[in-house]
């Protein structure tokens, strides 16, 4: 399934490939090339973000007013949303776009003989079945070759014998310019290699570096959004801070048991991401940011609710008939008894029912009911 998904992206490679003849600089050039793909739906995620900012006003007195009641505080949320024509499931479809991505330019990473060089699979298999017999009883280089046989098959392209009888594929292996500022990006870093070599620093050096900068669009995004979203809890959260820290950690650890092009990948997919957000950071900003706002209100209002608020908002309504609510479009009416009412709407209830009671004793002893002031009139039912 990998493949198929790596199989355009493999296309992609090659084409850079044949023009730059530099395996690094095919990266470089592919990550460009996949952020001027996804720019649209990145400008869309940051826009959808900052409107959601305009609204961290309104939406902390929500919060304030429901702070009791997380499930009423969740719909109206949603009811805001809708009326200012937010999606706030717009940023979804960005994050998949980066893992489905992701998932293709590893395999390509894995197989650069298959969808760089175009090797097909019977000569890759031969070529295998030679090296394993070449390699005897190595039995460590052997179970690496069955884990990565096209990144092993290149760590033995310039070895005499390696493959028998095939020079042509020999030659054509030997030929593949896997290296960038003396960086193997077949290889794998490691923390012990056998000798201290400015290679084996720089090496090692390129998931540290994906990890930093990726660490550095985090911490600057988290001070982006609590600059402008700074009522949102979840800006502070234990998750969320944890997370800063744990996705580079992550990074590194990837970056030190595969190939060192992946992590030459996620190096430059970062500085693109932070230079590209810095620059819609300033750019969705003051009056241009209200103007953007309204134009792509009415845009949103005309396209009616997302298909994700139209599920919340049916989700709502079946919760409400649960706890013996009744709903409409646009409002929620609490029944007697029914806990779900803020505390301003339960004391303004109360005191009804009060109101209530007391106009039923005064009718019942024959007592001389209260001026009425034409105020909270209620039924008798109530």
């Amino acid at each position: 399934m990998f493949d198929l998904i790596a199989i355009p992206f493999g296309w992609v490679m090659w084409a850079i490939y044949q023009v730059v003849r530099n395996y690094g600089l095919s990266i470089l050039i592919f990550t460009i090339f996949i952020k001027l793909l996804t720019m649209h739906s990145t400008y869309k995620m940051q826009v959808n973000q900052a409107r959601i900012g305009l609204l961290s006003g309104k939406i902390a007195k929500l919060r304030k007013s429901y702070a009791n009641n997380q499930q009423r505080f969740q719909e109206e949320q949603n009811k805001l949303y809708t009326e200012e024509g937010v999606n706030p499931s717009a940023g979804c479809l960005s994050s998949f776009l980066t893992m489905f991505l992701l998932f293709g330019v590893y395999r390509v990473v894995l197989k650069p003989l298959t969808f760089i060089l175009r090797i097909d699979a019977n000569t890759l298999k031969k070529a295998q079945e030679n090296l394993t017999a070449f390699l005897g009883d190595n039995k460590t280089e052997i179970n690496n070759l069955n884990g990565r046989p096209e990144l092993i098959m290149l760590k033995y392209r310039n070895t005499p014998g390696a493959f028998g009888d095939m020079s042509d594929f020999a030659e054509k292996i030997s030929k593949f310019n896997v290296k960038i500022f003396g960086i193997d990006l077949t290889a794998i870093p490691t923390f012990k290699p056998d000798k201290w070599t400015v290679a084996a620093v720089m090496l090692v050096s390129v998931p540290i570096l994906a990890a930093l900068v990726q660490l550095a669009m985090s911490i600057i995004s988290q001070i982006h959004s609590k600059k402008s979203n700074p009522d949102n809890p979840a800006q502070s959260s234990c998750m969320m801070n944890a997370m800063i820290y744990l996705a580079p950690l992550m990074t590194i650890y990837f970056g030190m048991v595969l190939p060192a092009g992946l992590a030459w990948y996620w190096l430059w997919n970062s500085v693109f991401s932070l230079i590209i957000s810095l620059f819609l950071y300033r750019y969705l900003s003051g009056e241009r940011l209200v103007r953007i706002n309204e134009k792509e209100k009415q845009k949103q209002l005309a396209k009616g609710p997302s298909w994700m608020q139209r599920m919340m908002e049916q989700s709502a309504q079946y919760q409400a008939e649960q706890q013996g609510r009744t709903t409409d479009a646009n409002r929620t009416r609490y029944a007697d008894g029914d806990d779900g009412m803020s505390r301003k709407e339960r004391a303004e209830y109360e005191k009804k029912l009060i109101e209530a009671a007391r106009k039923r004793a005064a009718l019942k002893y024959g007592e001389e009911l209260p001026e009425d002031d034409g105020s909270d009139d209620i039924d008798e039912d109530a």
